[in-house]
């Protein structure tokens, strides 16, 4: 024993250092790897957040100060530039961080600005709200419910990109289990087996 120590105890210390190096380098590209992780989460989220301005802006539009005009049309048209400027910019850079996740986010950009643009179009050709219960805008007048299946692919891409390899998506209910036959009655007395209910034996 003490001739094993004096033969490989000038390498414990080696061998203890590329452990040593080893774990540390592991928890290192793990750090990284959360790091990116969040900064997708972010980045998703973020473009999900600017179609969800650019639809409501078309609830803006009518609510609009009456007593402001010329101001409420520059303050708007700011405020939808800047929508605008941080969908281009959420297109480019989803596209080249995830090109799935980018074809879904393309598709919920087109079908917002197709819906809710028109909903623009149609409160600027509109009075601006007159009194507090003009305010409740109901689907009859400005509808985006046209937007639901684009959003929820959307949110399904992210989904499918952020899950770890290797792990299925789990079910949202459980298959049921079968059934048990019933049990054989056991015959009767004299032999004969009774009768099925409504039939014959």
């Amino acid at each position: 024993m003490t001739d094993a120590i004096k033969v490989f105890g000038p390498y414990a210390a080696v061998f203890a250092a590329l452990v040593t190096g080893l774990v540390l380098g592991v928890q290192a590209r793990i750090g990284r790897r959360a790091q990116l992780q969040e900064r997708k989460q972010e980045l998703f989220a973020s473009a999900y957040e600017a179609s969800i301005q650019y639809a409501e802006m078309a609830y803006a539009v009518r609510r609009r100060r009456a007593d402001a005009a010329a101001e409420e049309r520059v303050r708007l048209s700011e405020q939808l530039r800047e929508i605008q400027s941080r969908l281009t910019w959420h297109e480019a850079w989803v596209r080249f961080e995830a090109p799935e996740v980018g074809a879904a986010y393309d598709e919920l950009v087109a079908r917002t600005r197709t819906v809710a643009g028109q909903s623009m179009k149609d409160a600027w050709h509109s009075p601006p709200v007159a009194d507090d219960p003009a305010m409740v805008i109901p689907t009859s007048v400005v509808d985006l419910r046209a937007l639901a299946d684009v959003r929820e692919r959307y949110m399904a891409a992210v989904e499918a990109h952020l899950r770890p390899r290797g792990r299925a998506r789990r079910p949202l209910l459980r298959p049921r289990r079968a059934m048990p036959p019933p049990p054989v009655p056991a015959p009767l007395a004299g032999g004969t087996a009774p009768c099925a209910p409504g039939g014959s034996p």
